[in-house]
């Protein structure tokens, strides 16, 4: 069972309440008797009054409050499908988290320009589906496809390069782990893939055939240069130098059918990307089934009004001898 709006539970906290407040309301009717009589006549004055009805309407009326707490707090069980659409396309961002996306021949280093120039490319989506996947070593899901575009771009800003879960670098990781991704979706999209291009593992191009197959269109946008910058080892402070490999983000583009791009600080590519990718893809509706949970509350509800109208039937008088007391 899962609870909508399980924070309205917390009025339940006044239950207790109610019974004490119950409780001194009989001592305060014995205090209101003794003004004008004594409390011996009391029970005389009171010799029809039933305490076991009387106490019987109390409490339906705290059950009554007490299913209305429940029902406000929105209890959902079992599931029903809805078949939802979205206007647009399925666009994933795979963006390099290695330890060369540090390198400063791009300012202020390579990694915190693509995730600039993505968040400014998010800026201009409106109905598309975005997710994002982060990889070096190993690639990760950071955000699976939403219409969320804020989620999007609080995920693309937690990223670094200590978020990756394994050194080195494997583009064809990223590419296969998009390929899932999208399946999960309407199967075919648009996958933008941000990276200086050093691929360590050598198996990039035939997984973007093998994602193109899939209907997945792949443009890569490079950041860096060829001059390359020095980037140093955390771990044994040795040095290399790291340089853009332009070349290798083509052959991917070329075998997923799309284009390479190259990062600038203008931010011109931007632009030119988008209006490339609304050119060769179409903007179409994407109908897929999601299961909903199925609202109960009203089950509650009903039973406070049974439990209610049940109470106003009961008179808290004694029976009589040999007749039943009724409305």
């Amino acid at each position: 069972m899962n609870l909508y709006s399980a924070q309205n539970l917390w009025l339940l906290l006044l239950l207790p309440l109610f019974i004490v407040l119950i409780a001194l309301n009989a001592r305060r009717l014995k205090q209101r008797f003794a003004h004008f009589a004594e409390l011996a006549f009391m029970p005389v004055y009171l010799g029809r009054r039933s305490p076991f009805y009387s106490t019987l309407k109390l409490s339906l009326l705290v059950m009554v409050f007490a299913l209305l707490v429940v029902a406000l707090a929105r209890p959902q069980w079992d599931y029903r499908e809805q078949e939802v659409s979205s206007l647009g396309m399925d666009i994933i961002f795979a963006i390099d988290v290695s330890r060369s996306m540090e390198a400063e021949d791009i300012q202020p280093d390579r990694l915190t320009r693509s995730i600039l120039q993505v968040s400014a490319f998010v800026d201009q989506l409106k109905t598309d589906r975005l997710g994002v996947i982060s990889f070096a070593g190993a690639a990760t899901v950071e955000c699976p496809l939403t219409d969320d575009h804020e989620a999007v771009k609080m995920v693309l800003s937690s990223l670094s390069t200590e978020s990756a879960v394994r050194a080195g670098t494997n583009i064809g990781r990223a590419l296969e782990l998009a390929r899932t991704a999208f399946q999960a979706g309407s199967g075919a999209g648009v996958l933008i893939l941000i990276s200086d291009g050093e691929d360590l593992a050598a198996e990039s191009v035939a997984k973007a055939r093998d994602l193109s197959s899939d209907g997945v269109r792949i443009y890569t946008m490079g950041v860096g240069s060829e001059a390359g910058a020095m980037i140093r080892n955390p771990y044994n402070g040795e040095e290399r130098l790291s340089k853009l490999d332009a070349n290798t983000l083509r052959r991917i583009a070329e075998a997923g059918g799309g284009e390479f791009f190259r990062i600038t600080p203008s931010a011109t590519e931007i632009q030119l990307l988008l209006s490339r990718i609304y050119q060769s893809e179409k903007r179409q509706s994407n109908r897929r089934t999601i299961n909903l949970y199925k609202e109960q509350y009203h089950i509650f509800i009903l039973a406070a009004l049974f439990f209610l109208i049940l109470e106003s039937l009961i008179l808290p008088l004694k029976r009589a001898d040999g007749e039943r007391t009724h409305d």
